[in-house]
């Protein structure tokens, strides 16, 4: 791939590390990690998987915002230890209506490194279509705002053991 559009990262312990691979690898813990993900629409659940799609569900201005996702790479290693994951962005739709035009394309490949001195890393490439120059840098300052969310959201709340909660109420292990 080309060089990414923007990288950004946080510096994280090994505990807390491993503990944002393990929340990221898990489409059932996405809603209590990431704050634009209020509910997952997905054919499957539990561990990610390659070709894995998803839609992450939330209200905007009282209009149901969804955004398409697809898992295109899964890389996990032991020495050293990290889990490295590719999403390309599929598009969105506000009310059912396709949105979001302006960006053609977005992906984001985040790579945790479970080791001292390692942390979270995003690296972003995005395209924007040919119009979008009428809107100025909203555009590509949308695309950075998903990557940094999905850091700070990563890096504030992925970083605890998150707990399965049934669908009775209660925690299962």
């Amino acid at each position: 791939m080309q060089t990414p559009n923007g990288v950004w990262r946080k510096k994280l312990t090994v505990e807390q590390s491993r503990n944002v691979a393990f929340n990221i690898m898990d489409l059932d813990k996405w809603p209590q990690w990431n704050s634009t993900a209020q509910r997952i629409l997905s054919e499957s659940r539990g561990k990610l998987n390659e070709g894995n799609r998803f839609d992450l569900h939330r209200l905007e201005r009282q209009q149901l915002i969804e955004e398409m996702w697809e898992v295109t790479k899964i890389r996990e290693g032991k020495n050293p230890e990290f889990t490295e994951m590719r999403f390309n962005w599929l598009g969105q739709t506000s009310n059912g209506k396709k949105s979001g035009n302006a960006l053609r394309t977005l992906t984001l490949e985040i790579t945790v490194l479970c080791q001292d001195e390692g942390g979270i890393e995003i690296a972003a490439w995005w395209q924007t279509s040919k119009w979008s120059g009428i809107f100025g840098n909203k555009v590509a300052n949308s695309a950075k705002q998903i990557a940094k969310q999905w850091l700070n959201d990563l890096a504030e709340n992925g970083v605890i053991e998150i707990k399965q909660i049934s669908q009775k109420g209660y925690e299962e292990e």
